[in-house]
């Protein structure tokens, strides 16, 4: 693994000097997209695309990081954490010029090409990089604390990305984006070239055995019924209802409640700061309790937030939405995340956070397509409320199923076991 003055002395303290340099790089790649994301709908809307063809443009979306996003994680295990996310960031930076330089909604599919590829090598990286250098005793609160380090990005970003779309453009909103994004890659950059020379296993090549070999592995623990096998089952029906709703959400805004692109942004920018609030508690609680708990009020509080937007009507009835949305957001993530830790070896984490999101991306991939059907067919309300109905199907097996034994950090010397639930 790459030799940092975190790995060598993991437990002097949560946070130190180069992790905290590598969460600034993470925060500025996530200001990029955070500026951006709950902009595109509406920028797409005033590309000319109709309601059923934004639909289809997301679900096209969603297809990219199927393709690419396991392959990242395995890359990430071979080559390196920090030299797959320094290749993940110059993706990043083409992501949003090809949306600035879009002249039709079909062209700008262009940026979630480029957007699946850098999230394809960043996140599995991310996750894995902070994974392999925690214990079971401190993990939750380290995915608490690195969170609300990046998604404070949540509370500038989307004000700012409102800001230049209502006062400028949109084109200028993306080129901001494709600026911070170049920051963060020129971070990432850095602490590749000050770090010592990554050396894999022998079963770590970068060859085609060795990607058979880490797929042969990851099958056996996904498919084996135990703990992954129900993360699985479980984050891939909560993914399904709520991509059947969740890009649709600003197109309610402004078509519906009209809302304007500026008070979008500040509504994502409170979720930001729900967001960053939340998970540092969370990585507490994790630790103090267990992760199940952690995703149970995760999933709950997701589901109050699509309901409370159903039956909102004004902006301080969405912002109410967008808030618990935060919440529940800081609460799941360090849990799932330490969860997925618990469930796979050391050598295969990155793989195994990219190849979960994949399997839940398969899950998931014609949810935005049917959801705006759904708006055609019933209503601009039904989308909100079927993901109410279908989210709320996973709280029973999440707190029955996701079971883990206490924490053993004698037991577990960073070579993680497949746990069974």
């Amino acid at each position: 693994m790459d030799q940092t003055s975190m790995e060598k002395s993991p437990h002097q303290s949560l946070i130190n000097r180069r992790l905290a340099f590598f969460l600034i790089a993470m925060a500025l790649a996530e200001a990029s997209r955070t500026m951006t994301m709950v902009q595109v709908p509406v920028y797409l809307r005033e590309l000319g695309a109709k309601i059923e063809e934004i639909g289809l443009f997301f679900t096209i979306s969603l297809a990219f990081p199927l393709i690419l996003r396991i392959f990242g994680g395995w890359i990430s295990d071979t080559i390196g954490r920090l030299r797959a996310m320094t290749y993940g960031s110059i993706a990043g930076v083409l992501t949003y010029a090809a949306y600035g330089f879009a002249s039709k909604w079909q062209f700008a599919l262009l940026g979630p090409a480029f957007l699946a590829l850098s999230t394809a090598l960043i996140f599995p990286s991310y996750k894995a990089y902070i994974a392999d250098y925690t214990t079971e005793s401190n993990r939750g609160r380290v995915f608490g604390i690195s969170q609300t380090v990046i998604t404070l990005a949540w509370i500038a970003g989307p004000p700012l990305g409102g800001m230049f779309a209502e006062r400028f453009s949109y084109r200028a909103m993306f080129a901001a984006a494709t600026v911070t994004f170049g920051l963060a890659a020129v971070l990432f950059i850095i602490l590749n070239h000050t770090s010592q020379p990554y050396i894999p296993s022998q079963t770590q090549k970068f060859n085609l055995s060795s990607l058979r070999c880490s797929f042969s592995e990851m099958w056996v623990v996904m498919l084996s019924g135990g703990l992954v096998t129900w993360i699985l089952i479980v984050d891939g029906v909560r993914d399904i209802a709520f991509k059947l709703s969740f890009d649709l959400m600003p197109i309610y805004l402004r078509d519906i409640a009209a809302i304007s692109k500026q008070d979008i942004g500040f509504l994502d920018g409170m979720f930001g700061i729900a967001l960053a609030l939340t998970t540092i508690p969370a990585g507490w609680l994790v630790d103090k309790t267990s992760e199940r708990l952690g995703i149970v009020l995760g999933l709950a509080t997701m589901i109050l937030s699509r309901l409370s937007f159903a039956l909102a009507s004004a902006f301080w009835g969405f912002a109410f939405s967008w808030i618990l949305l935060g919440i529940g957001g800081g609460l799941l993530d360090p849990a799932a995340s330490s969860l997925i830790a618990r469930g796979v070896p050391r050598r295969l984490r990155g793989m195994a956070y990219g190849l979960v999101a994949t399997s839940l991306g398969i899950f998931s991939l014609p949810a935005p397509w049917i959801g705006s059907q759904i708006w055609n067919w019933i209503g601009p309300k039904a989308p909100f409320l079927i993901t109410v109905v279908i989210g709320s199907l996973t709280i029973l097996p999440a707190w029955f199923k996701l079971k883990v034994p206490q924490p053993t950090d004698q037991k577990e010397k960073n070579e993680a076991a497949p746990y069974t639930a």
